[in-house]
């Protein structure tokens, strides 16, 4: 089994695409999320609740005056690939190395989510979260990482682990040549030994040279995000259901168009209320993703747990209504139909993510709507770090960015400071609540405050395609953005008839 990616990663570890999807494949976590956004448990027993007694609130701790919650787990009897046993003393000394990671990552943040791991025996602990924790995705945060080999590595020993791990997933890194690298079947696999004896991944310099991989079938699995869905009409023609299938997965994830900070121009809520009744959202899903990506309302969409939209009323195209906002605000038409105000036109640059014909092609068509209510805005493409950069530091008039919305908490943070202030202290009620139902009528109001007050727009909700062999069963996307070897230990073949 052939699977092709786009560029290839330092490391295992490397934050794109390419190497979660080797990550995946070759590590193992205590949970994971699965195919039904639910968390299920991979190197524990069982994923510790309320319901089942292996989580707690407890209220009686004076370190604690606002509730901690407690976590017991205990690990199934497994190894890592060279034959260890994991111990609970993996788990604590995955997360003392996690709490020393670089503040802003996700491995600190998760980190910081708990206040102490304890070893209650070979395979038992005990997870204190911090005082006030009340994450969704608690059970996220501990991970696991081999402390016999780790614990007094060399620094070369440790640049060594991290371009060939040696983890327990269910696959492990036979070999790794420039442009390759071979997945061998790990026999004693927690889950079982996987349906597939070997992987061969292999890294191309663009999409396009997967797609003609695919074509010529020297490639059978491109997992998002190698090709997106505004390929749909190219991917229907060849992955008919005859040797090779396109699986579309809505994501919890969106792009969104970004407002700059300048008070004097789109920091007018009546200017943003007019790009919202400028910008034809409906038009760009339909031809650019052939109608398969849909509008989000707010910040959170569905199958996201949290998103409620029927909140938020679906926002129709007005241009008229859009240009007498425009001169509500005291912009008037100048000089080649572009509005100004006080002698100063109405012009703007957007940033947008270079690497994706999609995102440029929506961020062309935003510019051809705004130009219909005398706003001239010219696309610039930026690499996406770069484009992180400049938006963090507020050095843009507009920006089309990506943004993950799989964990409402942490969504939710994203736009701190950015909407009204009642927005954080019901962020905050959202955070401390301990029933999802309580939670999601928390956000549900977040997400009508989140749309009154309109820090960004919402272009288009994130559609992630995977194409495989239709022979190869088990292939499971995950709404999560999770990669797709998530599950690669089930991948096997249908048997012929």
């Amino acid at each position: 089994m052939v699977v092709g990616l786009v560029g290839e990663p330092r490391t295992v570890f490397d934050d794109d695409p390419s190497a979660r999807f080797l990550a995946a494949a070759v590590t193992e976590t205590l949970v994971r999320r699965d195919d039904h956004d639910e968390l299920v448990p991979r190197l524990v027993e069982s994923v510790p609740t309320l319901e089942n007694g292996g989580l707690r609130l407890v209220t009686d701790d004076p370190d604690a005056p606002n509730g901690r919650l407690v976590a017991t787990l205990r690990l199934r009897d497994a190894t890592w690939q060279d034959g260890e046993p994991i111990t609970a003393s993996d788990v604590r000394f995955a997360w003392e190395q996690d709490s020393t990671a670089p503040l802003g990552s996700a491995i600190r943040w998760n980190a910081d989510r708990i206040a102490r791991v304890e070893v209650l025996g070979a395979r038992d602990l005990r997870i204190l979260y911090r005082d006030g924790e009340r994450w969704d995705d608690y059970a996220l945060a501990p991970r696991v990482l081999p402390r016999h080999r780790l614990a007094s590595a060399t620094p070369q020993q440790l640049a060594d682990y991290a371009r060939e791990p040696v983890h327990a997933g269910p696959f492990a890194i036979a070999a790794w040549l420039p442009g390759n690298v071979t997945l061998s079947a790990f026999k004693s696999y927690v889950l079982g030994p996987p349906g597939l004896g070997r992987l061969e991944v292999r890294f191309f310099a663009s999409r396009a040279a997967i797609l003609q991989a695919l074509l010529r079938g020297d490639v059978d699995i491109a997992p998002w995000p190698v090709l997106e869905a505004d390929l749909a009409r190219t991917l229907d023609r060849f992955a008919d259901g005859t040797r090779l299938q396109a699986y579309y997965k809505p994501a919890e994830a969106l792009e969104v168009l970004r407002f700059g900070p300048d008070p004097r121009r789109f920091g007018d809520p009546s200017v943003r209320r007019a790009i919202e009744l400028a910008v034809d959202r409906q038009s760009i899903v339909n031809d650019v993703f052939v109608g398969r990506a849909r509008v989000p309302r707010t910040y959170l969409l569905p199958p996201l747990w949290a998103a409620s939209e029927e909140t938020v009323p679906i926002v129709v195209p007005d241009r008229g209504r859009a240009r007498a906002l425009i001169a509500a605000a005291g912009f008037a038409p100048g000089q080649f139909g572009i509005v100004e105000r006080a002698g100063e036109r109405m012009t703007a640059t957007i940033l947008v993510a270079s690497g994706s014909p999609a995102r440029t092609d929506v961020a062309r068509r935003v510019a051809g709507d705004l130009a219909a209510i005398g706003i001239a805005a010219d696309v610039r493409e930026r690499p996406l770090a770069d484009l992180a950069a400049d938006v963090g530091a507020g050095r843009f008039d507009l920006a089309i960015t990506p943004e993950d919305a799989s964990d409402p908490q942490i969504a939710s943070e994203h736009w701190a400071g950015l909407t009204d202030p009642w927005f954080e202290v019901l962020s905050a009620a959202a955070m401390a609540a301990d029933d999802r139902n309580e939670k999601r009528s928390i956000y549900a109001e977040m997400e009508r405050l989140w749309e009154a007050s309109l820090p960004a727009l919402g272009l288009y909700q994130e559609l992630r395609v995977d194409v495989a062999p239709q022979a190869l069963a088990n292939v499971q996307p995950s709404p999560s953005g999770s990669a797709l070897s998530w599950n690669a230990y089930r991948w096997s073949f249908t048997p012929s008839r």
